[in-house]
């Protein structure tokens, strides 16, 4: 024979424990309390917990909000000797509720389980008539919901960042700049793609100070980042590759033109973004440019005037929108 025990933050039910089977539940008020759980679990395995298990299963549940507004389940899973803990995110509440009494049942009577779905959802032949198989009891909706809720918050969420800063050796002296980026976030990595923009400074002949160009830089980006995080606190590490053009327009001679040259570097460095609301995140970022495609430009008839350095730097912040 086995037994259930029950603990709820939003209210103390419990059912007096027997060897075979322990069930803790920890949610706030706003969730379903310790006997939602344990009805839920009992009409999964089709019989009352208090009956005999297939296995003996120890399982604790503990629900609280993060960081994006969303209920988290941290869920430990122990049959025997093999432990399962994972973390499971949903909009709602309930279907926290929902997938920790179907992890439990399958956990301790799988077999029972499917007798028990199979039992509920399939109803008898008429004599003369086919059989029409009635719609799914709400408790398994709401279990299959729950799997369904939680996947759903695991799934990609999208964003809108734009930032403004400054740049050292990509561009002659301190060049600000600002760009605008969208990026595809998973559950531990993001896609990025962006555009921006940097103005330079004028770069100048030694011998003839008069005559020289201004340089600008545009530019699109593709990167990658990891996001480890901690509550509102996210630390992405992002690499990725920058392509684009180098402008130049000349200026101190009689005829001035204006040429563009290619550009091309990988873009690698930490950032740290901070989540101000479930819409808002202030970003804060500091990147290594290392060129692989180095432009330069020259006037007509006198040496090289520039090239762009081996590597620069930039720093840049900014806000971002949830999409």
């Amino acid at each position: 024979m086995t037994g259930l025990h029950l603990a709820s933050a939003s209210a103390s039910e419990s059912v007096a424990p027997e060897p075979g089977i322990e069930l803790r539940w920890e949610a706030p008020n706003e969730c379903p309390d310790a006997a939602s759980v344990s009805t839920s679990t009992e009409r999964l395995l089709g019989q009352p917990l208090h009956g005999p298990r297939g296995n003996s299963v120890r399982a604790q549940g503990k629900v609280s909000k993060n960081g994006s507004g969303n209920w988290e389940l941290q869920l430990r899973i122990s049959v025997g000797d093999r432990v399962e803990e994972e973390t499971l995110i949903a909009k709602k509440c309930r279907a926290l509720a929902d997938a920790m009494a179907l992890k439990v049942a399958l956990a301790s009577d799988p077999l029972a389980v499917v007798e028990s779905v199979q039992g509920d959802t399939l109803a008898p032949a008429a004599p003369a008539l086919p059989a029409k198989a009635p719609p799914p009891p709400s408790s398994d909706r709401r279990t299959m919901g729950a799997i369904r809720d939680a996947s759903k918050s695991r799934r990609s969420s999208g964003s809108l960042r734009l930032t403004g800063g400054a740049g050292v050796g990509q561009l002659p002296g301190v060049s600000g700049g600002s760009a605008l980026y969208g990026s595809l976030q998973l559950s531990s990595f993001r896609a990025e793609l962006g555009a921006q923009f940097y103005r330079g400074g004028d770069v100048r002949y030694a011998q003839l100070p008069n005559v020289g160009a201004h340089l600008d830089l545009y530019s699109g980006t593709v990167r990658a980042c990891l996001t480890p995080n901690a509550g509102r606190w996210t630390f992405p590490i992002c690499g990725g590759f920058e392509l684009g053009v180098m402008r130049g327009e000349g200026f101190g001679v009689t005829t001035t033109q204006t040429a563009s040259s290619l550009w091309g570097a990988v873009i690698v460095g930490p950032a740290m973004r901070l989540s101000l609301t479930r819409t808002f995140a202030f970003w804060l970022e500091a990147d290594a440019v290392l060129p692989l495609i180095r432009p330069g430009f020259h006037v007509a008839n006198l040496d090289t005037l520039y090239v762009a350095p081996r590597s620069g730097s930039r720093a840049c912040a900014g806000f971002e929108v949830n999409l």
